[in-house]
């Protein structure tokens, strides 16, 4: 139940800004991989020794012995995590909070279409965008594998980890989402759905800095992200997602049932 020209709409809105992102990523991904090149990979291995502090706050210190271990601790470890977050925020602020704070979503609450299907549209808008963009990640990092170093990638590890990463991300829209629908300017979005996600990020950092802040991992939900469990075969990685999608679809419905609800500065 969707109002499909304002879906197509928000599409080629998503696509114009998801080129930017996909470009970013690619190139980091591309140059992460080849890093794992012997040499290469022993200058990072001398950073963490030197910086240890600094490289642990940023995710970037564990095993590093084999291809998939390399990309977790290297990729996944930062780049996945702020890169995404990035495009969450930008995203929904430009589907959803720019209408309500300019007081244009009068025109699309104008046409035939319902409140109801107007923030299903814009959901699944956001939702598909999301999937899209860590989905085309993932064949760019396989294809990037395979022709430098063919056969190293463990590929189901690599496609769990990459499904954890989807379900951290979209509880991170979710924030935003319920965000956009609760507050009807940009600032109290901004301050909210954007100030929440960095905070756990800061306090994710923090809590990866040594055993005296580790017990800071409770209060982020980035500590959900099973990236270490899925490259040492670990259980538990399935009730982290599970969680993450829970908040992600508790948080995407209370956003909704408050848009339909609320009064809007039209």
């Amino acid at each position: 139940m969707i109002a499909i020209p304002l879906f197509k709409r928000n599409m080629v809105s998503s696509i114009k800004l998801s080129i930017i992102f996909i470009a970013v990523l690619t190139m980091y991904t591309a140059v992460i991989i080849y890093m794992f090149d012997p040499e290469m990979a022993q200058m990072l291995n001398d950073y963490q020794e030197m910086m240890p502090g600094l490289m642990a706050a940023m995710g970037m210190s564990g095993d590093t012995g084999t291809l998939i271990a390399f990309i977790n601790t290297y990729l996944y470890g930062f780049i996945m995590l702020i890169f995404p977050m990035i495009f969450s925020i930008v995203l929904v602020n430009k589907i959803l909070m720019k209408y309500i704070d300019s007081g244009s979503m009068a025109n699309l609450l104008a046409s035939p279409n319902s409140r109801t299907k107007i923030i299903i549209t814009q959901m699944v808008s956001i939702i598909l965008s999301i999937i899209m963009l860590i989905a085309i990640n993932t064949i760019i990092g396989l294809i990037c594998s395979e022709v430098m170093f063919p056969g190293e990638l463990d590929i189901s590890r690599y496609l769990q980890l990459n499904v954890s990463m989807i379900c951290l991300h979209l509880a991170v829209s979710g924030i935003g989402f319920f965000a956009a629908c609760f507050f009807n300017q940009s600032k109290g979005y901004f301050f909210l759905g954007a100030g929440l996600p960095i905070l756990f990020y800061l306090i994710q950092m923090l809590a990866n800095m040594g055993e005296e802040l580790k017990v800071l991992k409770y209060f982020t939900l980035y500590t959900l992200v099973a990236g270490d469990k899925i490259i040492a075969g670990e259980g538990g990685v399935l009730i982290s997602n599970i969680i993450l999608i829970a908040m992600g679809f508790s948080l995407y419905s209370l956003g909704a049932f408050n848009f339909i609800k609320k009064d809007l500065p039209l």
